[in-house]
């Protein structure tokens, strides 16, 4: 019977220095929007806010920022599928992660307006229209990567959490009760899905590199 992995991909590295420079620009893309815009708040405003319509910078900061963090996890993503062994509805919840890179991209191409209201121009509509599926389609993911095969429960529990962490994490912080500290929480959901990226590491797939390893088992 073959047993549930636990380990962190040994055929990575292609991944991992991926991983890090999607980690490293995220985190770069929060300092230079507190550099850039000194009166920018990382507790009260969202992460699109930095491309905001009307706002310092806007546009130049989604064509530099958003789209390239959108493209790094793309990348990501498509470089790491042959070294998991996602299959059927864990394949469906790969899928769904690029919702992440989706969210970026859509924020620099539809950017908010000023205060990303709940109503406003046909941008800002657009732009709400791709958070709502973005968030709730990378949680739906997550949970459904509890399902991979050979998996262990430690694991499978770590995306069960992270996923509710997200959904649940998307209804506080579009709450109005909680506006002051919206991009706070954003930011701590931010965090739960480059967990997620990370947490790939743990569903390696033993016959990767051309099943090398299961061939010399057998011999």
């Amino acid at each position: 019977m073959p047993e549930a992995d636990n380990t962190p991909a040994q055929h990575s590295s292609p991944i991992l220095p991926q991983l890090i420079i999607l980690t490293v620009f995220w985190l770069g893309l929060q300092l230079v929007a507190s550099w850039v815009k000194p009166d920018f708040s990382h507790v009260s405003q969202y992460i699109s806010e930095i491309n905001a319509t009307g706002t310092q910078a806007a546009g130049v900061l989604g064509w530099v920022g958003f789209i390239p963090l959108g493209m790094i996890a793309a990348g990501l993503l498509l470089t790491v599928r042959p070294h998991i062994r996602v299959k059927g509805v864990s394949q469906f919840g790969w899928s769904l992660l690029f919702f992440y890179p989706l969210a970026y991209i859509g924020s620099a191409l539809a950017p908010c307006d000023t205060g990303c209201p709940v109503d406003g121009s046909s941008s800002q509509a657009i732009h709400n229209g791709i958070a709502v599926i973005s968030y709730f389609g990378f949680a739906l993911g997550t949970l459904l990567l509890a399902l991979t095969p050979k998996t262990t429960w430690p694991v499978r529990a770590a995306f069960v959490l992270l996923a509710f962490i997200i959904a649940l994490g998307f209804l506080l912080m579009t709450s109005p009760e909680l506006a002051e500290i919206r991009g706070a929480v954003q930011r701590y959901v931010e965090v739960a899905q480059l967990i997620v990226f990370w947490l790939l590491l743990w569903l390696k797939d033993s016959q990767a590199n051309g099943g090398q390893t299961t061939g010399a088992q057998h011999e």
